[in-house]
């Protein structure tokens, strides 16, 4: 048996072969949101890279069907996970004991890609400000409902937070799809929605639902007439983000050209137009500052989730 030092530099060899294929596998069904932020930076990594990038979608289990395959692919750069605040961040407590793999251990991080913020709305009736819902929900513990479109989303651990920074009791309504959730927020049926930004924002623009306050820390470039929960509850911050992680073992030159490619695409203007048109900031950064900021989720939502009892079904 070749020396396990020998054995680590072919598949950095490999990888480094142009023509040959990077998978980046996704963990929703393509057309949504997160496939299409994966195939743009997909695309803007494939010529600097001198290699097809081409997206996997492996939808199911609150992402962590894709992160399972992943994690047990070989180390060699040639297949990634699109991960995110779910796989990395809110998955290992809310599916604790119930994981076939470890968001840490068993993976190596590239970079962070991109972030999007959620948005709190009320149905045209309801609450006019965050302040107002608050007190409502103060009022009367447990009677006002805000819905979901599934459960284990930022979107759900969004409400969970909101619950224990603001001292509340509200009852969660999951759906299955956010799209039937904003329909009932916009006929009467429920008090309020945690949704992404971008899905609701048209309708709270028209005037069919009232936007109470975005998710991110600060106020979110595609929408800035709206506050953040952050300006009446300091510190609060419940955004969806993504990355890339490379299979645990994944040889350190490898990521390191993968990190830099991502980092050249990210910094192309046209590319961040097309993230800014879906509401989404670029990230970047290095191997490192992603690995900090997925501990930093994980601790987060770990303490969430401990103090809340939220379970994922």
């Amino acid at each position: 048996m070749p020396p396990r030092r020998a054995m680590l530099a072919l598949p950095a060899l490999a990888a480094a072969q142009p023509g040959r294929p990077i998978r980046i596998v996704v963990p929703f069904p393509p057309g949504g949101p997160t496939d299409i932020a994966a195939r743009l930076i997909a695309d803007g990594m494939a010529p600097l890279l001198g290699q097809p990038v081409i997206t996997d979608n492996r939808p199911g289990a609150a992402g962590n069907l894709a992160a399972e395959h992943v994690a047990r692919a070989v180390p060699d750069g040639t297949t990634l996970l699109f991960s995110g605040s779910g796989s990395h961040g809110i998955n290992p407590a809310l599916f604790a004991g119930r994981l076939s793999f470890d968001a840490v251990r068993d993976f190596a991080p590239v970079v962070l890609v991109s972030s999007a913020p959620n948005l709190l709305s009320a149905g045209r009736q309801g609450p006019a400000d965050l302040a107002a819902l608050i007190a409502a929900a103060r009022a009367r513990p447990g009677a006002l409902n805000i819905a979901v479109g599934s459960l284990g989303t930022t979107q759900h651990m969004a409400v969970e937070l909101l619950k224990l920074r603001a001292g509340i009791d509200v009852t969660i309504i999951p759906y299955r799809g956010a799209a039937q959730a904003l329909q009932d927020l916009m006929a009467g049926t429920v008090d309020a929605l945690s949704d992404g930004l971008m899905a609701s924002l048209p309708h709270a623009r028209e005037g069919r639902i009232r936007a109470l306050g975005v998710t991110s820390p600060a106020r979110s470039p595609a929408a800035p007439e709206i506050p953040s929960i952050a300006e009446t509850l300091p510190g609060f911050t419940a955004v969806a983000w993504f990355g890339l992680h490379a299979p645990a073992g994944t040889p350190r030159e490898v990521v390191l050209r993968l990190n830099a490619a991502a980092n050249q695409a990210m910094a192309n203007p046209a590319l961040r137009a097309r993230y800014a048109d879906a509401g989404s900031v670029l990230l970047g950064g290095t191997p490192e500052d992603a690995g900090t900021h997925i501990g930093r989720e994980i601790a987060t939502w770990a303490e969430v989730v401990r103090a809340t009892g939220a379970r994922p079904e």
